[in-house]
């Protein structure tokens, strides 16, 4: 008789591994693409100066296309534990192919709030 509260015990506990392993994974997705956000303002950053100072133009879009790029594995991990990040990996992957000044502002909206 006392298998049933044993197995009715095992199962909860399960169900509380469970729910507290999943909100671990949730965390390090968030905090990577918190990681991935701060790149992606660096970039934005230095694409802003690039308008504003001709001379130096073409070193800050470089640096501006190198912060997107070091953002693109970041975010695709954290769209690997947490389908949340997978408009912001996808945004990104494009960056070989669409031009900054396309992306960035859809980069900037999908940050927003992230943190």
């Amino acid at each position: 008789m006392s298998r049933p509260p044993l197995v009715a015990g095992s199962l909860l506990l399960a169900l509380v591994l469970g729910a507290a392993l999943t909100s671990c994974s949730g965390q390090g997705s968030g905090s990577l693409a918190g990681q991935a956000c701060a790149h992606i303002e660096r970039g934005i950053t230095a694409a802003d100066e690039a308008a504003s100072r001709p001379a130096q133009a073409a070193r800050l879009r470089a640096e501006a296309l190198a912060q997107i790029r070091v953002a693109v594995p970041l975010a695709a991990v954290a769209a690997g534990e947490d389908t949340t990040w997978q408009a912001l990996e996808a945004t990104l992957s494009e960056s070989s192919r669409v031009p900054l000044r396309y992306l960035l502002p859809a980069l900037q909206a999908q940050c927003a709030g992230v943190g």
